[in-house]
């Protein structure tokens, strides 16, 4: 707390500090997916969002640090609150869609398409390159959840081609990105939109397959999300059970260093998919 007035004091001295707090930024949200402790994440996580949400307040123009700040709210509603707390998990998904897009409003073009209409905003995303690729994720990934815990809420329904136009852009440029993070994002869409608004099942096992091949074989968290989607909204109860049974019987022993919190988290969320059975099949 102490370090937050010294921040908004003198501009040379804000510069500095700014510039050593990016890397520290960044360093701090990418620590929560070493550790292996899903429980000491969950009640920690929220300390390091505030120390983040700190830092992007006084270096609101700094991308590295508002990339930092949003991946960490994304990364613990994903984990700890979406599907239990809709309205905090919103919320969560809300700041880091804005983090995102403020990262990415240094491009004029883009800045001013964001409230604009969509052909605009559309064609601002051509502006993009590679290395703005984190950016374009994480901002598509909160705004779609943003969506998904809308309830359906016109306002936000009407937004969803937004996102999913920053995943086609992020697709184009790096589809492996985040160990296969596009290919998830749209294994998901196609399974949950109607088949007459966008949705195409057979376009969801496509994304998926290439989603858990890109995640590699030790990754639990794309085929726990493949039993969630396609497997329940094809109707495959046995899929359904046969992909979340494998993955509460895996071994955390044989957990990659870099797996271990994703894993563990994947592995809570596959014992509690499992009773779900028999109210969606």
């Amino acid at each position: 707390m102490t370090l937050l007035p010294f921040l908004t004091g003198c501009g040379m001295l804000r510069g500095a500090a700014t510039s050593a707090l990016a890397p520290m930024a960044s360093q701090m949200s990418a620590s929560l997916q070493e550790q292996t402790d899903p429980d000491l994440v969950r009640d920690g996580a929220p300390a390091l969002i505030l120390v983040l949400d700190g830092f992007a307040t006084s270096a609101p123009d700094n991308p590295e640090i508002l990339l930092a700040a949003a991946n960490a709210r994304v990364g613990y509603a994903a984990a700890f609150i979406d599907r239990t707390e809709a309205a905090r998990a919103r919320d969560l998904y809300a700041r880091a869609r804005d983090y995102g897009l403020a990262a990415l409003s240094r491009n004029a073009r883009f800045r001013a398409a964001v409230s604009g209409p969509v052909d605009a905003f559309e064609a601002s995303l051509a502006d993009f390159g590679k290395a703005d690729v984190p950016a374009l994720y994480t901002a598509a990934m909160a705004w779609m959840s943003w969506i998904l815990n809308s309830g359906g809420a016109m306002e936000a329904v009407a937004q969803l081609s937004r996102p999913v136009a920053m995943m086609r852009r992020v697709m184009a440029l790096d589809p492996l990105h985040e160990r296969g993070g596009p290919h998830l994002f749209f294994g998901i869409y196609y399974a949950v939109q109607p088949r007459g608004a966008g949705g195409d099942l057979a376009a969801s096992r496509r994304h998926f397959e290439q989603a858990i091949a890109a995640a590699g074989e030790k990754a639990l968290l794309p085929r726990v999300a493949f039993a969630e989607f396609f497997a329940r909204y094809s109707l495959d109860r046995e899929l359904f059970e046969k992909t979340l049974r494998a993955a509460v019987d895996s071994r955390d022993l044989d957990d990659p260093p870099g797996l271990r919190l994703m894993n563990a988290v994947a592995r809570r969320r596959a014992k509690a998919l499992l009773p779900m059975a028999e109210e969606w099949f």
